[in-house]
């Protein structure tokens, strides 16, 4: 079986227990990342980590133009658009690889508070590792090499903005003095 098969197999497997109700929890899932963000800029700013948040906001900043070059580069189409038996519960008209949900929710998971207790740090994993990718597979928006391949790069692109890159870049575009 070649890799393209398996992408899709994959996907139809996530794709096929399709239901109205599931439908809507899943789409707030996915779509409830943007909270996270805030929530978690909130979080460090209460905590008196605004170098972690810059670090945050630069990785975002970076990966996701970066996702977005990808995207135009490999120009691949979106799994509904290629494949008729592809439930979707939306329309996106951006290509498909990589996922920029599951760069940003990987993203985020890198950032996820060591202090946090170990039952919310446990949850937190479970929605941004698994519940964010996998639910882009079953509104059917995006093949399993997307997702894995956008994960990567959102757990990667942390490392490679580093927090004191971060905040040089800030220093500069907003004149910051300290931080």
């Amino acid at each position: 079986m070649n890799f393209l098969k398996l992408d899709v197999k994959i996907l139809r497997f996530f794709n096929q227990p399709f239901s109205p109700a599931l439908n809507l929890i899943v789409s707030v899932i996915i779509f409830s990342i943007y909270g996270y963000i805030l929530a978690l800029v909130y979080y460090f700013y209460r905590k008196g980590r605004k170098r972690r948040i810059l670090h945050l906001i630069a990785s975002l900043l970076i990966g996701l133009a970066f996702v977005n070059f990808l995207k135009i580069l490999v120009n691949r189409e979106r799994p509904y658009a290629m494949y008729e038996d592809i439930k979707h519960v939306l329309t996106k008209a951006d290509p498909s690889f990589p996922s920029a949900h599951s760069f940003t929710a990987l993203l985020c998971f890198y950032f996820l508070p060591k202090e946090f207790p170990r039952w919310l740090k446990l949850l937190l994993t479970i929605y941004l590792v698994f519940l964010i990718p996998i639910g882009s597979m079953y509104i059917g928006i995006h093949f399993p090499s997307d997702v894995l391949v956008g994960g990567a790069l959102g757990f990667l692109f942390p490392k490679v903005v580093s927090e004191s890159f971060s905040v040089k870049i800030f220093k500069k575009i907003f004149r910051l003095e300290r931080f």
